[in-house]
């Protein structure tokens, strides 16, 4: 287990100044930041309560709180996108992306007792969270974003895109295009707003058949599943983050620390260059990266 969720050296030497940054307030801590982001990872990865961690982590009340103050703080969404503007650096691409692809995904609640989770959904019938990820070509997720499943997608995808596409702060200024499937639709007038391009993917249609009979009418076919290029990755990287077990459903009292545990699981694959390849295909390629940086 270790092999996939404890950081490489050419990972940590990504994101070392990110956890573990030169210049610290206070009395600097004794605990190696990198031996807690690893813990983290592993209670991600497994899934296991935070009074089961293994004794190799450092104890679990310092790993606890050290998320909490990360979580807090937003480091693990800083990260992600300090992580995808090196990645595309380094695979000769501009820092800022100018295509973007959305796409939203309804979690069960697996929580008793107080929560955000509301019933949403298809149909109404899903009790639990939605989960909203904004990813680019290279399959880097960007941002993401954790509330009730009650809003519709349009709504949670309004309100990502809002914020990183605000004048005072913008995340993505080199933005162009927003790509999505037709569910998205009623992002038209926020793209139009911001002078974006709005490119709604639809499947094709069913083919017609000519008829069994002469002088019969033509029949509509049997529809054959069509992935949505580019839109198969977004889809990919949810498939991913569902290996990791803390996201098999949503065990969490808050938005944002579902929102945090979803950005935990998106830190590792950003770091080894995206969801669209292995691991082991991954490290190789920063390997590359940092040898010719």
């Amino acid at each position: 287990m270790g092999a996939v969720t404890e950081l490489m050296d050419d990972e940590w030497g990504l994101v070392e100044d990110l956890f573990d940054p030169p210049v610290h307030r206070g009395v600097k801590g004794t605990i190696p930041r990198r031996d807690i982001v690893d813990a983290i990872l592993w209670v991600a990865r497994t899934g296991c309560q935070w009074r089961y961690l293994p004794d190799w982590f450092p104890d679990w009340q310092a790993v606890w709180s050290q998320w909490r103050r990360w979580r807090d703080k937003g480091t693990w969404a800083a990260a992600m996108r300090v992580l995808a503007r090196e990645i595309r650096l380094r695979h000769n691409r501009k820092a800022d992306p100018t295509m973007v692809m959305i796409d939203g995904q309804t979690v069960k609640g697996g929580r008793v007792g107080p929560t955000f989770h509301e019933a949403g959904g298809r149909g109404g019938y899903t009790r639990g969270a939605k989960r909203t990820i904004l990813i680019e070509i290279l399959c880097l997720p960007l941002a993401v974003s954790v509330e009730s499943a009650k809003p519709h997608d349009v709504q949670s995808a309004r309100r990502i895109l809002k914020e990183q596409l605000d004048p005072r702060h913008p995340a993505l200024p080199g933005l162009q295009a927003i790509v999505a499937d037709r569910g998205y639709t009623g992002l038209g007038s926020l793209a139009a707003s911001h002078g974006l391009n709005l490119d709604i993917k639809v499947p094709p249609a069913a083919p017609m058949l000519p008829p069994a009979k002469p002088g019969g009418k033509w029949r509509k076919g049997k529809r054959v599943f069509t992935p949505l290029r580019p839109l198969y990755k977004v889809e990919n990287a949810f498939a991913r983050l569902g290996m990791w077990r803390r996201l098999s459903r949503c065990y969490e009292q808050t938005a944002l620390g579902a929102q945090t545990w979803l950005e935990v699981a998106c830190a590792l694959p950003t770091c080894a260059g995206g969801f669209g390849s292995s691991r082991r295909e991954s490290l190789a390629s920063v390997r590359r990266a940092v040898r010719v940086g």
